[in-house]
């Protein structure tokens, strides 16, 4: 079910899975920027998702505020949701990328992030059954 559409995101939820999957498809201001990830956190902890598929192929790089805002204030907040696997896929802009990987270092340090460049492969990840 699509919890969230934009221009420049998508937020899906898959509830037989219980795993969100959040697409970006390109760039947006800093307030549409930080609107939608509050909206993220908002649907995750309505919905207690345990597992997220955070797909930023197409995010562009952001604002060296919307960075530390990203790496501060938000990872503080996603810290505090009950996910305990997220599965990134990698972006396709260099500097989008290093940018992400700041905050995807700070999530590890209590939930499990492991990098992916396709959708399926990540999908699968999160939801497969351990042996």
């Amino acid at each position: 079910m699509v919890y969230f559409h934009t221009d420049y995101l998508q937020v899906e939820h898959h509830q037989s899975a219980n795993v969100l999957i959040t697409q970006w498809y390109g760039g947006c201001s800093s307030l549409q920027y930080r609107q939608a990830l509050i909206q993220v956190i908002r649907i995750i902890k309505e919905l207690q998702v345990t597992n997220a598929v955070l797909d930023r192929r197409l995010l562009k790089p952001i604002s060296p505020d919307d960075l530390n805002w990203t790496t501060t204030v938000y990872a503080k907040a996603y810290t505090r949701l009950p996910l305990k696997k997220i599965a990134v896929i990698n972006s396709f802009n260099q500097e989008t990328e290093r940018q992400q990987q700041q905050l995807y270092a700070l999530l590890k340090t209590c939930i499990e992030v492991r990098t992916f460049d396709d959708l399926t492969s990540a999908y699968d990840w999160l939801t497969a059954v351990p042996a």
